[in-house]
């Protein structure tokens, strides 16, 4: 005869097994989605800073035709990005770093640009990297293209 007693136990404890490992798997997305989100829109309250702090040099290129931002301090920007979301540099790429030490996130070099012909609107992308990690290890990266744009336009 076998005894059955504790067979139960077991099986409650697969299935719990089972649900927290889903629990976690949703939390880990939700924070990288939250990460992601935070750091879009710091990106994107920089950007329109800088944006207005060199609009004027920006529309008097586009009344003499040069529809470039060469005149523009582009390290100006990336400057006050790193200040801003406390970032590091090391490469091409700035680190964002937890209270641990572990990177939150990197982002590659942001490119500024025109997105319309002789137009004030301004386009800044990167891309993104959030390590997923699970136990302390890193088992997969996201990879996000990131995209913000800021315009001034005329109230007319």
């Amino acid at each position: 005869m076998r005894n059955k007693k504790g067979e139960i136990y077991v099986t409650v404890c697969v299935f719990m097994l089972i649900i927290f490992m889903i629990f976690s798997a949703v939390f880990t997305f939700a924070s990288a989605i939250s990460l992601i989100k935070v750091q879009e829109s710091n990106t994107e309250i920089v950007f329109d800073s800088f944006v207005a702090n060199n609009s004027i040099l920006i529309f008097n290129n586009i009344k003499m035709g040069k529809n470039a931002t060469d005149h523009v301090n582009t390290a100006n920007y990336t400057h006050m990005l790193t200040e801003f979301c406390s970032l590091s540099k090391n490469g091409a790429r700035y680190y964002s770093y937890d209270d641990e030490g572990h990177e939150k996130f990197n982002i590659t070099e942001p490119v500024i640009g025109f997105l319309e012909e002789n137009q004030l609107e301004l386009v800044v992308t990167y891309t993104m990297s959030v390590p997923i990690r699970f136990s302390g290890l890193t088992v997969a990266t996201a990879v996000i293209p990131v995209r913000i744009t800021s315009e001034l336009r005329s109230k007319n």
